[in-house]
């Protein structure tokens, strides 16, 4: 009767405060004072709770996931804490790995060169991941999916990929991403596919001379010169020192002087 009374609209703000108070009291009691981190492998042993804390913010902004990236959080349904010690997740494994790999380039090698060049910054998650979880680059992230799902599917994903992340540092949307993927999909035997990718290369970068080399090779591959003749001009046009253009144009102009 009582809960009849009560705006339904103010009952769930509440009910959502609530809920979010509980998980961050939950949250931050796994590095509270009382508590001492368990289970370091690799980070020290001594590690005081609140600079732990610092540090896992620090991986989870790297990689653009969030705790349970690599911790336990399968008791979180019912608002238990996570797990932080378990070593279920194989993420924590390769964790591990990746902080001893970072820490070995950044004592060893990188202090090396220090002897050679002082001015060497330290590399961090960061430095690789850029915000991603997975290190890989555009081109063969797109690859994959081509090989798997065909080139709707491929296109589908950079287009997603492009509304995401373009304008962060997580992947490379310069014209050479998608010149390298159709340079891939061509060595593949699929020219056609290959010159749709370079077609929308040339859409998003109408100033770039690589992608109308890249279009007229291709033309040229199809066998159709005329095509090719006019892209490589419109790449000799927009880089007049493009020898790859120009020799081809002199070729397909003047077949005598091969």
């Amino acid at each position: 009767m009582f809960l009849t009374k009560i705006n339904s609209k103010y009952f769930f703000q509440m009910l959502i405060l609530a809920i979010v108070l509980l998980i961050g009291t939950v949250s931050n009691a796994q590095f509270s004072k009382d508590q001492k981190p368990k289970n370091l492998k690799v980070l020290p042993g001594n590690i005081e709770g609140e600079e732990l804390k610092k540090i896992m913010q620090g991986f989870t902004a790297a990689l653009g996931v969030k705790c349970n990236f690599c911790h336990d959080d399968s008791k979180t349904a019912d608002f238990g804490p996570m797990d932080y010690s378990s070593d279920v997740k194989k993420e924590k494994q390769v964790a591990r790995t990746m902080i001893t790999m970072v820490n070995n380039i950044n004592f060893n090698f990188l202090k090396k060169s220090r002897e050679i060049e002082s001015d060497i910054s330290e590399v961090a998650c960061v430095t690789c991941h850029r915000g991603a979880s997975h290190i890989d680059q555009l081109e063969d992230i797109l690859f994959r999916t081509y090989k798997r799902g065909g080139l709707e599917a491929a296109m589908n994903r950079y287009n997603g990929l492009r509304k995401r992340y373009f304008g962060s540092y997580t992947y490379d949307f310069r014209d050479h991403t998608l010149l390298s993927f159709s340079s891939k999909v061509s060595e593949q035997g699929n020219v056609d596919d290959a010159l749709t990718i370079v077609l929308k290369n040339c859409e998003l970068f109408p100033e770039s001379s690589p992608s109308f080399t890249f279009l007229g090779d291709l033309y040229l591959k199809r066998g159709d010169n005329e095509k090719a003749i006019s892209n490589f001009e419109k790449a000799v046009q927009l880089d007049p020192n493009n020898r790859f253009a120009n020799g081809q144009l002199k070729k397909l102009k003047d077949p005598e002087k091969k």
